[in-house]
């Protein structure tokens, strides 16, 4: 598997993260476990830091990619040998 699906997945768990999070903090402020419910709050708040820095991520790296591809090359040269001419050898 290429690293950029296992990033896509990622991601998309981050995302599901976010959206189950909150109903189940529902749940459990419905069912009296308050200390679940902060717990999964802060696992909404963490999913949303993570999915954050996912994206910044593949803006700089897209960034990047995108800078490479329109900047012209540079060809390397080599370095120029002085001509020997004849007769003029040690």
């Amino acid at each position: 598997m290429r690293a950029g699906y296992s990033e896509a997945l990622a991601m998309l768990g981050y995302v599901l993260g976010m959206v189950v999070t909150p109903v189940l903090v529902e749940w459990a402020r419905e069912s009296g476990r308050e200390p679940l419910a902060e717990v999964l709050l802060v696992c909404s708040l963490t999913f949303a830091i993570a999915l954050l820095f996912g994206v910044v991520r593949l803006l700089v790296r897209g960034l990047r990619w995108g800078g490479r591809r329109f900047t012209p090359r540079r060809r390397t040269v080599a370095p120029e040998r002085p001509s020997e001419s004849p007769g003029h050898g040690p």
